[in-house]
């Protein structure tokens, strides 16, 4: 399901002299005395299978960097060849993404101002500065050999993607490298429209009708709630503060009031399964404005909606009167689940940024927050009683044993503190509660998701900490009782990621004992905050071929039990049973598409679903769709069989991806480039419309492409449960990372999810469904633009979403240029600096002197600026 990530770690180190103790300690240059240069030589090797980059380190200080007593370490997302080195080094994978790398016995000192280049193969293909080794750090011992602190190597440069060989994947890669002029051509069609031309709210609801008119919304505003309605009114009063210059006063009392919160069953149009979320907004400019909910949720929305009714020059200059153009609205959304997943594990995101994500969910009706908070590299809550998932699982550092915590992964470096990097952190019970009440506030669900069985590394090891402190302090009886492996277990495997001990061990009543506990917390902290847990999410993917073939206790098992036949059967069994723990906990079972296909096609292109567990209640989020792959069809397969399916969608949903091909765009690219118009243009009961070209940009006729692919039965509509968005967290060092990565991209799938299917989604005829939405896109891109971006600055100015580039050309003397959001500014100069919020803004043709240097960059309306782009020019 994820991308295929594994990593390079270099590790230079020696002997111990032989006299240690009478020879003074070594001589070395520091850390800051070194630099390490990386780039991609060709993605051309053995026919584009293989790619070769070099890295470079190069001494800056005064002393050599000898043949002994030093190590350097790092992160690489490719799998080295160890025989493709070409240095005098050798190169072992340590585990996971860690690697090392030590002088050979012709390895000569690198001298001050000397360097060593060190080139290496891998498969695959890397084509952009993510890609990039990350998280360098050496280590020097002295003469005897004892290591001392680590320290990080932070003069780190990434070489330039230039050449075609380093920006294509391979000879079957014709998508093409963004340029000025090819993004220029690409928002062409992209007229920039009148900000009032197009619709006000996002996502659409189900009927806007104008009227006559506008209400003046005054500062001493007084909203009237019903009883029960107290949250609603509290958050509409704050919504409406940033807009008036003060916070209206909510009463229970007073008829007079300005604004109405109230509920009525039956709120139209309340037909369908979603009914409960159903709202009515009327904006009258005699009697005022009234939010009418089916229920509690039903308001909520409605108070969402008034809010984004509001003019969005409002936001960014408090005053009163507010003039609110009156309206009827009456909305219900198209799907019930409506969700997005964080991933936590692999990088940590603190309390304050999971808030802001969530306030940014509630505001565009999100109403399911998938929390992935473990997996091989990071366990994020605390349980009680077991101390070690967080202290040794919630943190990275430098390790050889993993006996205080988990080696680095993604570049997380050396330090295991939380304030070092996002590789460390977890929540205590008081955080966990606090997310869930403020998600309980915002009428979102938290599903918190439990990855087992493999992806369960951090657990393992930090079970295997416990037992070891337990042992020590002589309970043998109690350090059993969580352990997570098989000791004598020989099995082989590697994982997608490259961990050859991730996955726990099914026939250890030990690791159903461990599962139990962690529901029971995960109840009891839902309990605790009144948030609902419908479901607890069990992960169930990615697990290896040959694992449990060489454990003793599995063998003991599956002599023992009737109906395991082999090692092959545990992974279904392990499911029904954990599946009958969560059942006695009146709880139902989530996971990723394979908890709903049989065994043997977890590691196919083949489609069986698993009879046994449609009964049960297990919810499949099906991910597997990428153009061309084979398993397209998989999410029908499993409605048509009865699961209820989750929507979730590499090609279109998979929000870790790339935005665009472009070296400089953070994200990951194996289920091909994910733009913001990606989520918009999926069509949920017909995803082969949603297909315009494979991941390597080859074109795709829908028409016949698919012909053999099976189609989602009619009775079956009503199993397509919702659509969710992912943000797989391998490349959210940061934040602000996160921010770019969710947004714009997460309203497309907020108007996907909410509005009903649009009329270019009905189409037939592939050539006019594909301008039907190019034009449906082109009136969403400029509501993108003009109203939404810049609400969303105005309410949270400090949130980092990604503002496209811009394209341009220049030719004749004159610079054209636009951007992919109308709306959005645009600024430019023409002597080769870099453009500020101060600089021109492009409005029209601007004629530039010869010779000039032309820059371009985006901004919002608070002065924040995008990628710079440069164009070329020409005669």
């Amino acid at each position: 399901m994820r991308q295929i990530v594994l990593s390079l770690l270099l590790v230079l180190g020696g002997a111990v002299a032989a006299h240690a103790q009478t020879e003074p300690a070594p001589a070395h240059p520091s850390a800051d005395e070194l630099s390490i240069r990386w780039g991609v030589e060709t993605n051309r090797v053995d026919d584009g299978r293989r790619f070769r980059s070099s890295f470079t380190i190069a001494n800056h200080g005064d002393e050599a960097l000898g043949t002994t007593n030093w190590a350097l370490y790092f992160n690489f997302a490719r799998s080295i060849d160890p025989a493709s080195v070409t240095a005098p080094v050798r190169i072992t994978r340590v585990n996971g993404d860690f690697y090392k790398l030590t002088p050979d016995e012709n390895f000569t000192p690198i001298e001050p101002g000397g360097q060593l280049r060190v080139a290496v193969e891998a498969p695959g293909s890397v084509i952009k500065r993510v890609d990039a080794p990350a998280g360098f750090y050496v280590v020097f011992t002295d003469a005897e050999g004892r290591p001392r602190p680590p320290a990080a190597v932070s003069d780190v440069t990434v070489e330039p993607f230039t050449r075609p060989a380093q920006t294509t994947r391979g000879p079957d890669d014709v998508w093409p490298t963004p340029t000025p002029a090819t993004r220029y051509a690409d928002n062409a069609s992209l007229t920039n429209r009148p900000p009032g031309a197009e619709g006000r709210i996002v996502p659409t609801p189900d009927s806007i009708h104008r009227r006559p008119g506008t209400f003046a919304l005054r500062a001493d505003a007084t909203i009237r709630y019903e009883e029960g309605l107290a949250a609603e009114a509290r958050q509409l009063a704050e919504g409406l503060a940033a807009v008036l210059g003060r916070r209206p006063q909510t009463t229970t009392t007073d008829s007079a009031a300005a604004i109405t919160l109230r509920r009525a069953a039956g709120t139209p149009p309340a037909t369908d399964s979603a009914s409960a979320e159903a709202y009515r907004l009327t904006v009258d400019p005699d009697t005022g404005i009234t939010v009418t909910g089916a229920t509690d949720t039903g308001v909520f929305y409605g108070v969402q909606s008034l809010e984004a009714w509001l003019p969005v020059e409002a936001y960014r200059a408090p005053s009163s009167p507010v003039d609110v153009p009156a309206a009827r609205v009456v909305d219900a959304p198209r799907f019930g689940y409506r969700g997005l997943h964080l991933d936590v594990a692999r990088n940590f995101q603190p309390v304050a940024a999971v808030k802001r994500l969530l306030d940014v969910m509630a505001f565009y009706k999100l109403n399911t927050f998938h929390f992935h908070l473990t997996d091989d590299e990071g366990w994020r809550l605390a349980v009680e009683g077991l101390p070690e998932l967080t202290r040794v699982g919630g943190r990275r550092g430098h390790t050889l044993d993993e006996h205080e915590h988990l080696m680095p992964s993604y570049g997380s470096g050396p330090s295991p503190a939380p304030d070092a990097s996002a590789g460390s952190g977890w929540y205590s019970r008081a955080d966990y509660l606090e997310i869930l009440r403020y998600a309980k506030e915002r009428h979102i669900t938290v599903l918190p998701e439990i990855d087992v069985p493999g992806h369960a590394r951090a657990a393992i090891q930090a079970m295997e900490a416990r037992a070891r402190r337990l042992r020590a302090a002589g309970d043998s009886a109690a350090a059993h009782a969580y352990r997570l492996r098989d000791p004598a277990d020989t099995s082989t495997y590697e994982s997608v990621q490259g961990w050859d001990d991730n996955v726990m061990n099914v026939c250890r009543p030990s690791t159903y004992r461990f599962l139990s506990t962690v529901v029971d917390e995960l109840r009891g902290l839902h309990a605790t905050a009144g948030a609902p847990l419908p479901a607890v999410h069990v992960g169930g993917d990615e697990v290896p071929e040959g694992v449990w073939a060489g454990s003793p206790m599995c063998d003991d098992y599956i002599a023992r039990t009737e109906g395991v036949d082999g090692a092959e059967d545990l992974f279904g069994h392990f499911l029904s049973r954990f599946q009958d723990t969560l059942a006695t906990r009146d709880l139902t079972m989530a996971g990723w598409e394979e908890v709903g296909l049989e065994e043997a096609d977890h590691q196919s292109t083949t489609t069986t679903p698993n009879e046994s567990l449609v009964d049960e209640g297990v919810r499949p989020y099906v991910w597997s769709n990428i153009w061309g792959g084979g398993t397209e069809d998989r999410a029908y397969r499993l409605a048509n069989a009865g699961y209820d399916v989750v929507m979730s969608q590499a090609t279109n949903f998979y929000f870790d991806m790339a935005y665009s091909k472009h070296p400089g765009e953070n994200g990951y690219y194996w289920a091909g480039f994910v733009d913001t118009n990606a989520p918009f243009a999926f069509v949920p009961f017909d995803l082969y419309k949603s297909a315009d070209r494979t991941g390597m940009g080859q074109p795709i006729d829908p028409d016949t492409a698919f012909a053999d692919q099976v189609r989602l039965a009619d009775t079956a509509r009503k199993n397509i449960r919702g659509l969710q968005g992912q943000l797989w967290g391998e490349t959210l060092r940061s934040t602000d990372r996160m921010e770019y990565m969710a947004v714009p991209r997460l309203l497309s799938l907020a108007e996907r999810a909410w509005a009903r299917q649009p009329g270019w989604a009905t189409l037939d005829d592939s050539e006019a469904l594909r301008a039907r939405r190019a034009e449906a896109w082109t009136a969403f891109a400029n509501r993108l633009g003009h109203r939404e971006l810049p609400r969303l600055s105005s309410r949270h100015p400090d949130w980092s979403y990604r503002l496209p580039p811009p394209g341009g050309t220049v030719a004749k003397g004159t610079l054209k240029a636009n951007v992919a959001l109308p709306g959005l500014s645009v600024r430019y100069t023409t002597d080769g600096t870099r453009p500020t919020a101060a600089s021109p803004r492009y409005t029209g043709p601007v004629s530039v002197p010869e010779g000039a240097t032309v820059r371009l960059r985006t901004f919002d309306t608070l002065g924040r600026g995008g990628r710079t782009v440069t164009v070329p020019t020409s005669p």
